[in-house]
């Protein structure tokens, strides 16, 4: 989207920029006002699994020959 902050620079009017480029006219100043407002997602934490607070209790059956449920 840098195109449309040089495309503006060099004087294009936003229904120009949005007609060249194939955008709404309410996108194209919407990034102009908020360039920066693009959410960035980064790699989310594990969450706890439902057995995870029973992993010693399974773990100390499973070592004693249970193996049913």
């Amino acid at each position: 989207m840098h195109e449309i902050a040089e495309m503006r620079r060099q004087g294009l009017s936003i229904q120009a920029i949005s007609q060249l480029l194939g955008y709404d006219r309410k996108t194209i100043r919407k990034d102009l006002m908020e360039p920066v407002a693009r959410p960035e997602y980064g790699v989310r934490p594990q969450r706890p699994g439902k057995l995870d607070r029973f992993q010693s209790y399974l773990q100390e059956r499973l070592q004693a020959g249970v193996w049913n449920a």
